[in-house]
């Protein structure tokens, strides 16, 4: 019995990998047709045509080249270390700093981190298939991975977002154009109308505590609670 459960949910597994890895291939496709309008577009000859397909080749493939780099030496970087870090996490460091101190610009790889961001999904298909080789290892703590997982996936996107809003809020003050820069105009807008309206009532209460003078005579009028 327990082995026609298992069967079964391979079977289910499969068939939701099957289904995840059409609807990539379909997404695929639909981003190729984009592309090829794209880059098609006003060639007038098949040979321009090729020329542009070979040149976005090559580009991609270039850049691509040149993040399996940063990889690489992250993993170099991993091995001589003298505690146990993955390579991937140094690599990803490694490629941060790059970015930010402009040694690596991102119009170099660029094209090739939109493309993988775009079909992520195709490498979740290794890991679901080694579950799948596991899944009687996994079954008897299923709830505890399934609570971690769960747990993991709403840290993460919290992490990710706030982080998010906090570097763009950054780079709105630093005048950087961002989504939240209109959003930090107007709340340096309204700190200033305040400022503004702050010192004309101190100049107002200033200009009231003196006596007003008689125009053309130097006499200083009497203060009208004094007259009654």
């Amino acid at each position: 019995m327990k082995s026609n459960n298992d069967a079964a949910s391979v079977k289910c597994c499969a068939r939701k990998i099957w289904a995840h890895f059409k609807e990539f291939v379909a997404s695929v496709k639909g981003d190729l047709k984009e592309t090829h309008d794209e880059m098609f577009q006003g060639a007038d000859t098949p040979k321009q045509r090729l020329q542009r397909s070979v040149k976005h080749g090559l580009l991609l493939l270039a850049q691509l080249c040149l993040i399996m780099g940063v990889y690489a030496a992250g993993c170099a970087l991993a091995s001589v270390l003298p505690i146990t870090l993955p390579g991937n996490i140094l690599g990803m460091v490694l490629l941060l700093v790059l970015l930010g101190t402009h040694i690596l610009k991102t119009k170099y790889i660029s094209e090739a981190c939109d493309y993988l961001i775009d079909n992520m999904s195709v490498f979740f298909i290794p890991a679901g298939v080694a579950i799948m080789g596991c899944f009687s290892i996994l079954e008897a703590a299923a709830a505890k991975f399934a609570f971690v997982c769960i747990a993991t996936t709403v840290i993460v996107f919290l992490a990710t977002s706030y982080t998010v809003l906090f570097v763009s809020w950054i780079m709105a003050k630093l005048g950087k154009d961002t989504a939240l820069a209109p959003a930090v105009e107007a709340e340096n807008a309204a700190k200033a109308n305040i400022k503004n309206a702050d010192s004309g009532n101190t100049h107002g209460e200033g200009a009231g505590k003196h006596h007003p003078h008689t125009p053309g005579t130097g006499i200083i009028s009497p203060i009208a609670g004094k007259e009654a």
